[in-house]
């Protein structure tokens, strides 16, 4: 049998750490994932789950990651819009049992139509995790194509606690923000990384189609020269999962063995060979098997198990 750490394990492993995740829509469905899993102390059941012969329900913690299905949650969590839902996957996140503590903040907006237009969606969350075993920040940082924008009045330009200045979720678009910070992946890591506090980051280019294996094999080049300079940093290539129709040659797609330089790499490449299709909601992103196995991979080269 495989195993993993239990939830209590996740919170010791993380305790005391900064991890930042930066990358496209899967990346921020996994960072979704973990953040539930940490709230909720399970690992959600979607979809995925019925076609393993399990018997399962629509957790509500699904709505995070499952565009597929919104329409058919309950009234409260339905689909009404990028707006609603940045504000309650915000909501969604946050806790405060008496033996932990977890809240979050989301600099998003996207244009009311929906439609992606990488110079007007904005999307940065952070989470701050208090229990008995100390403090947890989780990071995410969009990147589309290769772009990423931090707000002044977020992290880490401003505290984590309120500000009258500080924009609503769903609210923070052109006209009511001030980019404190904008800059590429390579500049992203220099000069902000270091300045959240970062221990950890599992990092991407962005959309697969804007950044193949040649930019992202040379990038791993990028990676060995920061940890050489910031060896309290520990910095991953997050590869791009395969679409659904190459789960049958996923290496073809990426192949950690052929990057230019010996880079840390978190490979979600090789667990999806031959995985149903249906583990996916559309040709590109997956619903919750596979967030919980990328996640297990995670913790674990943060934390590595004993004997692995």
């Amino acid at each position: 049998m495989i195993q993993h750490y239990t939830h209590e394990g996740y919170d010791k492993c993380l305790a005391e750490k900064t991890i930042v995740f930066i990358g496209d829509s899967r990346v921020r469905y996994q960072f979704m994932n973990l953040a539930a899993f940490l709230k909720f102390k399970r690992f959600m059941k979607c979809d995925d789950y019925i076609n393993i012969n399990q018997p399962t329900h629509y957790d509500p913690e699904c709505y995070l990651i499952d565009h597929k299905n919104r329409g058919q949650l309950d009234q409260k969590m339905e689909w009404r819009g990028w707006t609603p839902w940045y504000k309650q996957s915000t909501i969604l996140l946050d806790s405060n049992e008496v033996e932990y503590q977890q809240s979050g903040l989301c600099d998003c907006f996207r244009l009311p139509s929906g439609r992606v237009n990488p110079k007007q969606t904005y999307e940065n969350r952070y989470i701050k995790r208090s229990t008995r075993f100390g403090e947890t920040n989780l990071i995410y940082l969009q990147n589309f194509e290769n772009l990423i924008r931090l707000n002044q009045e977020y992290p880490p330009f401003s505290p984590f606690l309120p500000t009258q200045k500080r924009c609503k979720p769903g609210e923070c678009g052109s006209g009511n923000r001030t980019n404190a910070f904008e800059g590429d992946l390579n500049a992203t890591l220099w000069n902000m990384l270091p300045r959240l506090n970062t221990t950890h980051a599992f990092v991407n280019l962005g959309w697969e189609h804007t950044a193949e294996f040649q930019q992202q094999s040379d990038f791993s080049c990028v990676i060995r020269e920061f940890e050489r300079h910031f060896p309290d940093i520990k910095l991953f290539l997050i590869s791009h999962p395969p679409p659904t129709d190459a789960l049958d040659d996923p290496v073809h797609h990426f192949d950690a063995t052929k990057l230019k330089c010996d880079a840390n790499v978190l490979d979600r490449t090789i667990v999806n060979k031959n995985v149903p299709k249906d583990w996916y909601w559309d040709t590109q992103h997956f619903l919750s098997i596979l967030n919980e196995e990328y996640n297990h991979q995670m913790v674990e080269k943060i934390c590595p198990l004993k004997g692995h």
